[in-house]
């Protein structure tokens, strides 16, 4: 028989089948008894279909010309039902994707959710910002403090000739300051 593509036929027949698992998935997940015998119907409307396809293959296998007519007829009917099929499972599929109170109320909760998940993450980023610049006041307040106390053990060194005492606290004051500028340009230096 020319003009039978059974594989063409079984993949249609194939992708309708994935999207009524996905429908009866959906109305499953809906509880929609009225969508269920809807989906049910649909899944006897491909079962029909299937087998039309194999009543076809098996009057192409004969390829008689006797029962060319037969088939012609078997084609047309596998046709129109595939057609058929495919518009029902769209028209389902299109009530599926559709907007309804449910799904609208899912959706405007979670825009809610995400509204209040903003406001609060902002308020993080507000708490973390103050608790930078407090952060950043004492440490600029230490740098102040460590030069004050450094120029101080500096002079004080300078009055006492350098002695071993005013030389250790002098010592100490460097190495502290040099510990807090260290910290400010590592903070504040972008270049």
């Amino acid at each position: 028989m020319t003009g039978f593509n059974a594989e063409m036929y079984e993949a249609q027949v194939r992708e309708a089948d994935s999207r009524l698992k996905v429908l009866k998935a959906q109305a499953e997940a809906k509880q929609a008894r009225a969508d269920m015998d809807e989906i049910s119907g649909l899944t006897a409307a491909e079962e029909q279909l299937k087998s039309d396809i194999a009543e076809m293959k098996r009057f192409a296998a004969a390829d008689l010309a006797a029962t060319k007519k037969d088939f012609e007829q078997v084609k047309t009917s596998a046709d129109r039902r595939l057609k058929d099929l495919q518009a029902k499972i769209e028209r389902a599929s299109d009530r599926y994707s559709a907007w309804d109170d449910a799904r609208e109320r899912r959706f405007n909760a979670r825009l809610d959710e995400a509204d209040a998940k903003v406001n609060a993450w902002k308020a993080t980023v507000d708490q973390q910002r103050v608790h930078d610049q407090r952060e950043s006041s004492i440490a600029l307040a230490t740098l102040q403090e460590k030069v004050a106390l450094a120029r101080a053990s500096a002079a004080a060194a300078r009055r006492e000739n350098y002695d071993a005492k005013s030389q250790e606290a002098l010592n100490d004051a460097a190495r502290y300051f040099d510990q807090a500028y260290d910290a400010a340009a590592k903070r504040y230096d972008l270049s």
